[in-house]
């Protein structure tokens, strides 16, 4: 009989035989001396917390814990229960190795945890087990490194996870319990009450959890009161809870005067701040919102919705993931508010966001922190964490002293915030965490010896003796703290108050409707008014850098997540805004999150989509002196994060280096539409959208006095006479082609909210559509008609007229708008499309440079497809119509004549092959990417073309319209190589598509090697895998930099390797379509060229 093979054993096979020991895979148990201080300040709580639960290893991507390691010490499925039970609490982790003699299981943290065994055995069975090592190769092989750290195992729909992590469990749970109790009777102005009892329960559980209150401090507020007693010493409930859960808290609240009781006495032992004595709640909360809250924390109410409190353990789920859960349902409690200073910012984006700046070298001088908008303190809690951590591992990993703590938190944090209850809860998160990195021994003796937790918020007029930190101020962030009277607000929050500045301040313009806001946003404009500090649009993002550059002291470090408006919008103000700020700050990175928006941030109304969500960007920059200003040689890092299936289901930020640039400042300085440019495109892009705008714009050919937009509906005022004698086109009958159909017309209203110049319903002229169509054909599609018919139209539509009405100029322009040309330029320079709510405005359509062809026979080859389309009709094969074309013939003849119009505008632009390359490379694979991200086309693996796996130039198939797969690329690219070799040598291609276990590999290698000319390459008897591993070793023993940022261990997750010797060039990226366009060929010829200098030039040194 075999033996078993051991839980240690199976671990050790899936570490090396799935490749995760070349990973960031670190064990819970690790010394200082195997890991670095940036690696401890990114990953120790994580460790810590594995190290909690049990758990052996953690693997991380881009310091995002995604698989827990675990053992299991008996063949119990009840054990395995609770194991999973326990780490699903760690709430960011997505998968579960658990081992135990003769099985390794992987489970989904992502589903839910099991109330008891049945529960287990009937829901939580594994996605995968393996009985020994063998079986670890060849049953777990789809959970290799290289299918995590690419994405590739997520775009699998068997692998999507669920969305009841625990994190985002809680999130849900809590709102239900809200909105339970505000139904009770709290609403109002006395939801504020709901919001106290939630926050004190959910600190009280962390405090039974820790096991810092315990059965004695329960049974000393009992005293001599009978009933308390009996209260205390009733029978666990052993249905609802799991067996080691705490429940005398859970007991209490069965009693309205014991509850309070304890709360008093918690404000005695711990801090007012925490439970401020208030009188009207004790009147207001009655038991039955008690026995509600009771209810919820055993979790056997609403079976309707499944809620997990009785499996939340407070000691494990992460700290900063509990300070933010208030502020998620304050967010939403506060609708009519949603304007104000609050918003919710998921603990992920944080923890990227103060990476940036929270570094080593910046620790280590003690940074005075602030968030000057700091809602419910996410971005101060985060950055207290860091602080401890750096501290820690500078102390050998031992705890800190409650002095220590305490000094960090009164020097270096401070914040404000506009609402007083969001900034009881700052308080109350930094408190959490201050207790978190204490053991309950210590906490159980300061409350013996009555040192409470210290005062963070600001009284006027308050103490400043040792328990009064007063570095939390609820005011306005745009308050002159440096005129005041009061010496701690003038020291503490005056100008160049801090080194950094963090937060995620308020987005965009307050409502009208919204007086608060507005009355706020007033004060803020006025600020900055008279410092003359330029704003446009009312944008609060652009109030509030100029705000954290006067709290910077100099050389002083910001990290900020923005509203993208502060990049985009066309206002003079807004590029006055882009100026001065460029011309005051070394600007270091932007990430643009625009495309990735609604896995962080989700609609405030469920009935919305992602195009509700403000597009969003994190932002790194320096204030630095005038003097020491230079623009010249800065470099700006700046990232387009992407929706790919990684950061979705993982719900991190992750990010690839193909979405990577490097601009120089003074370029965004003197041009800022390459902010717009750089975030679908390159340098490239940026050249030929330059050169196109030499020619002259269609604004120099319009009339503006019979241009413009149609009526906007609404009733504020009588149309005049004169329209009901225009008949209206309505919107969803604007379309491309063809011509439009008398019963499409309405009769136009009576009432509009603003009327249009008659003039643009009569008399020939353009009409463009302002939105930009995504139910046609092709999404993202200009749709725009040449009209001479009378009719009206709303303010969707743009009517353009031209000083010199000649018909066949119209037609030039129409084809234009119609071609990949405008789609292309329009996608790479509006300020909306691409953002949020698609559209193009009257001005950008005019920036649209057009060219007269002065050759008659290309105007005329332009004309003859324009008027093609214009009358596109084809008769659809029916009975009655046998003489009709299939739907499929159809769109073939009409993706024909636009291929023909888009060829004979390219000649109009005189555009070379590499031009029209990049422009329909933009318009088949970025565009459609953009709309259908996971979905795309364009994350799928490239087409097996050619079919042989090595050749020469000769052998691609070299028609443009019929290349597949890597056809394109491969001509692309030799075709600039071979120049190099000519006459006497050339480039040979070699495709490795690496397989294990029948699964490929995400990425694809390409060698291009140096030969004779003509030479037929030596044929390869390795398989792709093999040539595959001798790639990576070869890769992995380099020490000419070349590889620098990257290495063999980053291949997954950088997805992008060019290496060059002087026989030999190496591409590895991603088998994504995207990434193996004949524009990413020349891209990455024009790099490796800069690469083959370099060697050189390295050589001619040494």
């Amino acid at each position: 009989m075999m033996t078993a093979t051991s839980a240690y054993e199976l671990l050790e096979s899936a570490y090396n035989e799935l490749d995760f020991s070349q990973g960031d895979l670190v064990s819970s148990k690790v010394s200082l001396s195997e890991i670095t201080l940036e690696e401890w300040i990114e990953k120790g709580d994580w460790l810590e917390l594995a190290k909690q639960v049990e758990a052996e290893k953690v693997f991380f991507v881009n310091n995002n814990p995604v698989i827990i390691f675990a053992k299991c010490d008996t063949q119990e499925d009840e054990k395995v229960r609770q194991i999973f039970n326990k780490i699903w609490c760690m709430a960011r982790p997505s998968y579960l190795f658990l081992a135990k003699e003769g099985e390794l299981a992987i489970y989904d943290l992502t589903k839910p945890p099991a109330r008891n065994i049945e529960d287990w055995k009937k829901n939580n069975r594994p996605l995968e087990v393996a009985q020994n090592i063998l079986e670890v190769t060849s049953k777990l092989y789809q959970y290799r490194r290289e299918q995590i750290e690419s994405g590739k195992l997520f775009e699998d729909e068997r692998f999507e996870t669920s969305n009841q992590r625990a994190d985002q469990s809680l999130i849900k749970d809590l709102k239900t319990v809200r909105l339970a109790l505000i139904r009770g009777g709290l609403s109002e102005n006395k939801r504020k009450y709901a919001h106290a009892l939630i926050g004190r329960s959910i600190f009280i559980r962390y405090l039974e959890d820790r096991g810092i209150l315990t059965q004695e401090y329960f049974e000393a507020i009992a005293q001599n009161n009978a009933t308390w007693k009996a209260l205390l010493n009733a029978p666990d409930d052993q249905l609802n809870m799991e067996t080691e859960a705490k429940q005398h808290y859970i007991k209490i609240l069965s009693d309205k005067s014991f509850t309070y009781a304890l709360f008093n006495r918690l404000s005695q032992d711990f801090n007012g701040d925490m439970f401020p004595s208030d009188e009207q709640e004790a009147e207001s909360v009655e038991q039955q919102h008690l026995s509600l809250l009771q209810e919820f924390l055993q979790g056997n109410i609403d079976q309707q919705k499944k809620l997990f409190f009785w499996a939340y353990k407070f000691d494990i789920i992460p700290i900063s993931l509990i300070s933010s859960i208030y502020e998620e349902f304050y967010h939403e409690s506060n609708t009519e508010n949603i304007d104000n200073g609050t918003h919710y910012t998921p603990s992920s984006l944080v923890e990227f966001v103060l990476s940036k700046v929270l570094t080593s070298d910046c620790l280590t001088t003690h940074p005075r922190i602030l968030d000057p908008c700091c809602g419910s303190g996410i971005f101060l809690v985060e950055a207290f964490r860091r602080i401890v951590r750096h501290r820690v591992y500078q102390n050998q990993r031992q705890r800190l002293s409650w002095q220590e703590l305490r000094e960090i938190l009164k020097n270096q944090i401070a914040g404000i915030e506009i609402n007083s209850e969001a900034i009881r809860i700052t308080a109350f998160s930094l408190y959490l965490a201050l207790l978190n990195y204490q053991e309950p021994p210590d906490i159980l003796l300061q409350i013996k010896q009555g040192q409470k937790l210290p005062f963070l918020i600001y009284q006027p007029n308050g103490l400043s003796e040792d328990n009064h930190f007063n570095n939390l101020v609820c005011d306005n962030a745009f308050q002159e703290f440096s005129n005041s009277e009061d010496v701690i607000l003038s020291r503490n929050f005056s100008s160049q108050c801090a080194d950094v500045v963090v937060g995620n301040p308020p987005w965009g313009s307050p409502k009208t409707t919204d007086r608060k806001s507005t009355q706020e946003l007033n004060i803020a404009l006025q600020w900055c008014q008279e410092r003359d500090y330029p704003v446009g649009d009312k944008e609060r993002s652009q109030a509030f850098i100029w705000r954290v550059f006067d709290f910077l002291k100099d050389n002083g470090w910001s990290a900020l997540v923005v509203s993208t408006g502060i990049f985009f919008k066309t206002h003079d103000k807004s590029k006055e805004f882009r100026q001065k700020w460029l011309n005051s700050v070394l600007l270091k990175e932007v990430v643009n999150f625009a495309h990735v928006r609604d896995i962080f941030f989700k609609s405030g109304n469920k009935n919305q989509s992602s195009a509700s969500i403000s597009p969003f960007a994190s932002i790194i920059f320096q204030k630095v002196n005038q003097t020491e200003l230079t623009l010249k040689d800065q470099v700006v890092t700046y990232w387009s994060a992407k929706k790919t299936a990684m950061i979705k289901n993982v719900q991190a930020v992750i990010l690839s280096v193909m979405d990577r640039r490097g601009i120089r400042q003074s370029e965004l300085f003197y041009n800022d539409s390459l902010w717009k440019i750089y975030y679908w495109g390159n340098h490239q892009d940026a050249g030929l959208i330059q050169g196109i705008t030499l020619a002259p714009a269609l604004k120099e050919l319009h009339d503006p006095n019979n241009s413009g937009q149609g009526f906007t509906t609404g009733s504020a005022y009588s149309a005049p006479q004169w329209l009901s004698k225009y008949q209206n086109l309505p919107i969803p009958k604007f379309q491309r082609y063809s011509s439009i159909q008398k019963d499409w017309f309405t009769s136009s209203p009576k009432k509009v909210h603003r009327i249009a110049n008659e003039s643009l319903f009569y008399g020939e002229r353009l009409l463009i559509k302002h939105g930009i169509s995504q139910a046609s054909r092709k999404k993202g599609e200009i749709i725009a008609r040449l009209e001479s018919e009378n009719f009206s139209f709303t303010n969707s539509v743009n009517c353009i007229k031209l000083h010199d009405a000649e018909e066949w100029k119209y037609k030039i322009i129409l084809g234009t708008l119609w071609s990949s040309l405008s789609r292309y330029y329009f996608f790479l320079t509006s300020s909306k499309w691409g953002i949020w709510h698609d559209g193009i405005y009257k001005d950008e359509y005019l920036s649209l440079p057009i060219i007269f062809p002065k050759d008659q026979g290309i105007r005329e080859k332009v004309i003859n497809i324009v008027e093609q389309l214009q009358n596109w009709n084809p008769i659809k094969y029916s009975v009655k119509h046998p003489e009709g074309k299939t739907p499929e013939q159809i769109k073939a003849e009409l993706t024909e004549l636009e291929y023909q119009l888009d060829e004979a505008i390219f000649d109009v632009y005189d555009l070379t092959i590499a031009e029209r390359d990049l422009i329909r490379d933009m318009c088949d694979v970025g565009i459609e990417f953009y709309y259908n991200h996971i979905n795309s086309k364009a994350v799928k693996p490239v087409e097996s073309y050619p079919q042989q796996n090595q050749g020469l130039l000769n052998d691609i198939n070299k028609n443009r319209q019929t290349q597949k797969g890597l056809e394109g690329y491969l001509q692309a690219f030799l075709d600039i190589w071979n120049r190099e070799l000519e006459p006497d040598g050339e480039f040979s291609w070699q495709i490795i598509r690496p397989q294990f276990q029948g699964l490929e590999n995400p990425m694809l290698a390409v060698i291009f090697s140096t030969q004779e000319y003509g030479e037929k390459p030596q044929p390869v008897s390795q398989s792709d895998q093999k040539q595959w591993i001798e790639i990576i070793d070869q890769l992995a023993r380099q020490e000419n930099g070349l590889l620098v940022p990257y290495n063999s261990h980053q291949i997954y997750l950088d997805g992008l390797v060019r290496s060059v010797s002087d026989t030999e060039i190496i591409i590895i990226k991603r088998n994504e379509r995207r990434f193996w366009t004949r524009s990413m060929a020349r891209e990455d010829a024009e790099a490796t060229m800069l690469q083959i200098i370099n060697l050189q030039e390295s050589q001619e040194m040494s």
